[in-house]
């Protein structure tokens, strides 16, 4: 197995295969500290027209937009840190016939984590997306959860040996492993 699939990183731990959303570092992820490095600039800026005397003017309009300003920079900063902050991926444990994935929820700021028995599932196909990229899905009660997403038309081959990897994992899985 690769180590990097589109936008995951694969990785095996004892009896698990790890599967990590690791997004890309461009100029898009530079956008939510510039923000909030100018809600900070903006919020000095209405400190200092507050609390130095030679600042102050007659209008109260220059602290309010600063304030506002401010206020809108740092909000919007978080946001769109918390969206890059996401955690979407996956762990299969062998050893306990277990799909674990964890998705983005409400906002994208949080993830939910569905476990699921090798048993539930009801199938792992590559599919096509957008701009000849193709992604990993699994579906399971009902739903589709997105395993590997974004991989480039020359990785379709390793994508499809890690899908025939993990359906031989759930094919053999069908009955849980029994307790002693």
């Amino acid at each position: 197995m690769p180590r990097r699939l589109g936008d995951v990183r694969l990785r095996f731990d004892a009896e698990l295969l790890i599967g990590e959303c690791v997004p890309a570092l461009d100029a898009a992820a530079l956008i939510p500290d510039a923000l909030l490095l100018s809600g900070l600039a903006a919020g000095l800026i209405a400190a200092t027209t507050i609390l130095v005397p030679g600042l102050r003017s007659g209008s109260v309009w220059g602290t309010l937009g600063a304030t506002a300003a401010c206020a809108v920079a740092t909000f919007a900063g978080l946001k769109m840190r918390g969206r890059r902050r996401w955690r979407r991926g996956f762990v299969v444990n062998f050893d306990q016939h277990l799909v674990r994935v964890d998705q983005p929820h409400s906002l994208r700021t949080m993830s939910e984590t569905t476990s699921l028995p090798f048993r539930e599932v009801d199938a792992l196909q590559v599919v096509d997306r957008a701009a000849g990229r193709c992604a990993l899905e699994l579906s399971a009660r009902g739903e589709r959860y997105v395993l590997v997403d974004g991989v480039p038309g020359q990785g379709r081959e390793q994508l499809q040996t890690l899908c025939r990897l993990l359906q031989a994992a759930v094919a053999k899985g069908l009955s849980p492993p029994a307790s002693s």
